[in-house]
């Protein structure tokens, strides 16, 4: 029978049959569904059973394909309401496993062969479509994920950490992602209740501090740094040529 090595049992305390559910690749903390059961983006199964929670009604089925039928409700639905990526199967493990088991075989014998598109609807790299809540709990990106991370760093280093911090930490990705979401982190400390400090490697920036620049060498985007460049047109929309003007008018005075 097939196995699964990426899934990691990852269990954790939670009202079902057996008092544990194991939540995988999911990355806590999760935002709960608030007329409903379960989390936002992620498919709870029972530690035991294998049985999954309906997010609705709050029972455990090994198959979600006749139950939602209760509902009213379709299943690609059903997945777009609850976060969920339009490739999550909902079903039980045992059952995907048994699938699996029979498609491998007619793989082999070649009596099924289907080739999905580009940008086909269940690709996991939908062009112009936004990522499911499922994706982004996996790589721990969502907005508690975010700032439960910022917090526990603040707690080891015992200051707010900077942009450098958090890059030491986490990586590169984090980093985009804070820039992608909220733009500024200035902005996403004084939102969840730290005083924001300023890096050593990104400096204050002001119109002075690039006339003064100006004043040592000749205006130039040769003589900025890289990012300099990008907080020049901060402070002069028109870029270097109102850079120079601003320059030669500090000359005379």
């Amino acid at each position: 029978m097939p196995e699964y090595p990426a899934i990691i049992p990852n269990k954790i305390k939670y009202d079902s049959p057996s008092g544990f559910v194991n939540v995988g690749k999911y990355i806590p903390p999760f935002e709960k569904v608030k007329k409903g059961f379960g989390y936002k983006g992620v498919v709870v199964e029972d530690f035991k059973t294998g049985q999954l929670q309906c997010h609705i009604c709050g029972g455990w089925f090994e198959n979600f394909n006749s139950h939602l039928r209760k509902h009213n409700i379709t299943s690609n639905d059903y997945r777009t309401k609850f976060g969920l990526s339009r490739s999550t199967a909902l079903k039980s493990k045992r059952i995907r496993l048994r699938q699996s088991e029979v498609m491998i075989a007619l793989r082999k014998g070649k009596k099924y062969q289907n080739v999905f598109k580009r940008n086909n609807l269940f690709a996991g790299n939908r062009k112009n479509k936004l990522k499911s809540a499922e994706t982004i709990n996996k790589y721990g990106v969502c907005d508690l994920q975010i700032i439960d991370r910022v917090l526990k760093l603040k707690e080891k280093l015992g200051k707010t950490p900077t942009l450098i911090d958090l890059k030491n930490e986490y990586g590169g990705g984090f980093i985009f992602h804070i820039h992608k979401r909220y733009r500024s982190y200035v902005k996403f400390c004084w939102k969840i209740g730290l005083k924001p400090v300023t890096s050593n490697h990104n400096p204050k920036y002001s119109k002075a501090y690039f006339i003064k620049k100006g004043l040592s060498a000749e205006p130039s985007i040769r003589i900025l740094t890289t990012n300099e460049g990008r907080a020049l047109y901060k402070y002069f929309k028109h870029g270097v040529k109102e850079w120079k003007k601003a320059v030669e008018v500090a000359k005379w005075k």
